[in-house]
């Protein structure tokens, strides 16, 4: 009879643990579903697989020589102000990548032109690619603490994890999710139920909550890209910035589809 309670009790505990396993499968393929449906990073994809940083640089971060009739000069990059020189509005930026210009304008006389892609994507597949520009451009700036918080993640590196604007989401294999989540979706508020969370994430890595959750704890420590403990590297005004800063990408997305 012992010996029968025994394999019982064995057979219950494989039974939850695969039903544990196939639940975060399924959790994950949800989460995975999620985030492509993001339009920023549907945009990203859709940029790299149209080809646009051959041109444009990696992520849009630094365009290649474009020699032209009158001016050695190159591709603008998105995210050094450069291309706010040919776009006013976010209407100019859309017409840029369905059109090849801006109404109005004249594209740059370079020997490289940008390519009109109406042709070739569908109005949603323009809609996320402007939804990405926008946001790897900061089109849109926030201003009083929300800036200061701005200032306060590009000098602790946050992008680097986050994404553009911290709108992620960078791949991070080991991670429940897959990726470093974004802080304008709904992972945040799964996983920063508190100012005081908030402080703790930045501080010290991780939460009083999460560390107290054993199977949290375990996919925190088994990222290959870790939350950085800041510590005292950060002080109570830089989290009260950060802060700010999170809550106006929140108040601010990019893209509506």
């Amino acid at each position: 009879m012992t010996s029968r309670r025994w394999w019982i009790w064995i057979l219950a505990v494989l039974v939850f643990a695969e039903g544990a396993v196939l639940g975060v499968l399924l959790l994950q393929d949800r989460w995975q579903r999620d985030a492509a449906a993001a339009p920023v990073q549907r945009g990203q994809r859709i940029a790299e697989r149209m080809g646009c940083f051959g041109c444009h640089g990696p992520g849009g971060a630094g365009g290649v020589a474009n020699p032209g009739p009158k001016e050695a000069s190159a591709v603008p990059a998105w995210n050094d102000g450069t291309a706010m020189m040919y776009s006013d509005t976010e209407a100019d930026v859309r017409a840029w990548i369905a059109d090849g210009h801006a109404p109005g304008t004249k594209p740059p006389q370079g020997l490289i032109q940008m390519p009109a892609y109406k042709t070739r994507l569908t109005a949603a597949e323009i809609d996320d690619v402007t939804a990405y520009v926008l946001t790897v451009m900061r089109f849109t700036q926030p201003d009083g603490k929300a800036a200061e918080g701005q200032d306060v993640a590009k000098r602790l590196g946050c992008f680097g994890c986050h994404g553009p604007e911290g709108r992620g989401l960078v791949p991070n294999p080991g991670s429940l999710k897959g990726y470093t989540p974004g802080w304008d979706g709904a992972d945040y508020a799964e996983l920063v139920q508190s100012p005081a969370e908030f402080t703790q994430w930045v501080r010290n890595g991780i939460t009083d909550r999460f560390r107290a959750n054993p199977a949290a704890r375990h996919f925190v420590e088994g990222e290959v890209v870790r939350m950085p403990a800041y510590a005292d590297k950060v002080s109570d005004a830089d989290l009260e910035a950060l802060q700010a800063y999170v809550a106006w990408v929140r108040s601010h997305p990019r893209g509506t589809r």
